[in-house]
């Protein structure tokens, strides 16, 4: 008897511990989404601006298409930041590391931060962001000196 309610309270346990982290794991899938469709935003406006540079685009329209690049490149940096967070929860979750009470606060502890690679400068070093968006800067800067020059 007494070992039967052990086994129950062990799969009442792990039950917990398995909602709990489908729990961590749903807001792990909005921040990937979100980076994606950033990176998608970003993507079409360098290639709009980029192909209507060719005839009528004035200088100002150009040099304000780096701004929302800039935005864009934050946003997926500020949403990376809190994705690693989410992750490094989750794995103390999945180690045993941290209290089964379905809370989603995010640590604060730099120490915890930094294990979790989730400092600015971390992802900036991330090549979904490194690889991306100096590319799209790069694009825009050869279109603004084309333009500047009159080659285009």
């Amino acid at each position: 008897m007494e070992e039967n309610q052990k086994a129950n309270g062990m799969s009442t346990k792990i039950d917990g511990k398995i909602e709990y982290l489908q729990m961590i794991q749903e807001p792990i899938c909005r921040m990937s989404t979100t980076s994606a469709i950033f990176k998608g935003f970003a993507a079409t406006i360098v290639a709009g601006i980029s192909a209507i540079s060719y005839s009528t685009t004035n200088l100002w329209v150009l040099g304000l298409s780096f701004l929302p690049v800039f935005v864009f490149a934050v946003l997926d940096v500020y949403y990376l930041k809190l994705e690693r967070k989410y992750r490094f929860l989750f794995d103390q979750v999945r180690l045993d590391n941290h209290e089964i009470d379905f809370s989603m606060k995010l640590t604060s502890d730099p120490l915890e931060i930094i294990s979790a690679k989730a400092r600015t400068w971390d992802c900036i070093k991330s090549p979904s962001i490194y690889l991306f968006y100096p590319l799209m800067i790069l694009i825009l800067v050869a279109m603004f000196v084309l333009k500047c020059t009159g080659v285009v």
